[in-house]
């Protein structure tokens, strides 16, 4: 135990723990994101909506413009159900995700909204199309 807390606090004192971010969505979705530089960042997104089958997203964002109070993302991604039953495969679609990162408070850096658009490719009869979503994102510095 005293080794896992010695590790956890040796973590979190370093840059390697200040480039996540955690992003709880509108439609009930959480996110995970790692920056691993100025440019590239990866997103882990589960949905947490009881009532549906569950799924998960992997996506890898550039940023194509960084300013003071907004940045703007492109990139690639894949959806899948990892726990899928006989009706759902475990693939489910890839997506183009357009985002937009807004950090409105002068004050507070570490807190922001996440806008974002994507386009689904799917194999299902119509669940292609585009997917919008709106969360709230914090920072850890």
């Amino acid at each position: 135990m005293k080794k896992l807390l010695l590790i956890l606090f040796i973590l979190s004192s370093t840059t390697f723990f200040s480039q996540f971010k955690i992003t709880g969505y509108f439609n009930s979705e959480i996110g995970v994101s790692y920056q691993f530089s100025n440019k590239i960042q990866t997103e882990l997104r589960i949905n947490d909506n009881l009532g549906i089958e569950f799924n998960s997203e992997l996506s890898l964002l550039y940023t194509i413009t960084s300013k003071e109070n907004y940045n703007i993302n492109i990139g690639i991604g894949i959806s899948t159900f990892p726990f899928h039953s006989k009706y759902i495969d475990f693939f489910e679609s890839y997506f183009l995700p357009f985002q937009i990162e807004i950090t409105p408070f002068n004050g507070v850096k570490n807190l922001g909204f996440v806008l974002e658009s994507s386009y689904h490719f799917s194999d299902i009869t119509d669940a292609s199309g585009v997917r919008n979503s709106i969360g709230v994102r914090y920072v850890f510095n």
